[in-house]
């Protein structure tokens, strides 16, 4: 197949702490999407508190896998019209420059290492914009990262969201800190929960009223696939809801498990059995905090708040 530039072609690529996302669109009527691909990397794996540095590995692997990806948004004629940007990791990481240039020298992909702020704007347009809910009125999404956890509260319409609140845990850094036995220690759980509800409880939110929740991100999808009992495509599993009753359930069933158990469970991708512990408790803490009993699923997050960002504003 010849590669052939066409304008109406876009690319958006999500850097994240646990994996990179590509989205290939063409907006000539609409947004039609042609071509979407995850990849786990962790390039935030082994990152310190005291010693924020991205390791080589993890940055050798996050380079290979956005080469790749690069080179398909290339084939699929994207090359002028993409638009990268990086999130958690790349924030923290005292050697984030070094990075960005090895990536530029690679592929010549140029990434925007966005703040928290603007991280959860463009979450937050993501699903404003999407028809599922762009009739909805007020809207409150739940993102959970490799590195954080966003609230974002506002209204369809409106230029930017009303309120952010981010605590600075993802389901890859409190899995990293606590979760170490196989299958999980009750004291490791404790103290995963413990911890989460600490940072959840010093969060201020708008008290419950007519929000519509919207959850985002690897941990959401995975948690509903997993409490249908069955790999659901994602077109499937977008807009669906989950209550609050069913993470809990999850939950219990995940405690028990090894990690070679929790790989061959009905829904869960099983390159993320190893974090989703540490994922499903920081949304079942991020939905209690809320006051509402259940969320709306979507399956389009950071990367599809780019595209529209980038090529449709």
């Amino acid at each position: 197949m010849t590669d052939v530039v066409n304008p109406r072609i876009c690319a958006a690529f999500d850097i994240g702490t646990n994996s990179v996302k590509l989205l290939v669109a063409d907006l000539a009527d609409g947004v039609r999407m042609l071509y979407e691909e995850t990849i786990v990397t962790r390039l935030g794996a082994g990152m310190l508190p005291n010693n924020p540095r991205l390791w080589e590995s993890p940055m050798h692997r996050t380079i290979e896998a956005l080469r790749s990806l690069a080179a398909k948004a290339t084939e699929l004629g994207a090359e002028e019209r993409t638009s990268a940007v990086g999130t958690a990791a790349l924030r923290e990481a005292a050697n984030r420059d070094e990075f960005v240039r090895r990536l530029r020298d690679a592929c010549g992909l140029n990434v925007r290492v966005i703040s928290g702020e603007e991280e959860a704007r463009l979450s937050f347009m993501a699903v404003m914009l999407d028809p599922q809910w762009r009739n909805r009125g007020a809207l409150m999404v739940i993102d959970i990262g490799g590195g954080s956890t966003e609230i974002i509260t506002g209204t369809v319409g409106a230029s930017a969201p009303l309120q952010r609140t981010s605590v600075p845990m993802g389901a890859v850094k409190l899995t990293e800190r606590f979760i170490h036995a196989d299958p999980p220690a009750v004291k490791e759980l404790a103290a995963a929960t413990t911890a989460v509800n600490n940072a959840f409880s010093e969060v201020n939110l708008p008290s419950p009223g007519d929000f519509t929740v919207v959850g985002v991100g690897g941990t959401v999808t995975n948690v509903a696939a997993i409490a249908r009992g069955r790999f659901c495509a994602p077109d499937e599993l977008h807009g669906t809801v989950v209550s609050q009753e069913q993470i809990e359930q999850v939950m219990q069933l995940l405690e028990g498990c090894g990690l070679d158990e929790r790989k061959t469970l009905p829904g869960l991708d099983p390159r993320r059995a190893d974090i989703i512990v540490g994922g499903v408790i920081l949304l079942n803490m991020a939905l209690g905090s809320t006051g509402y009993g259940k969320l709306e699923v979507s399956t389009r997050g950071l990367r599809w708040g780019v595209l529209y960002d980038s090529f449709l504003n």
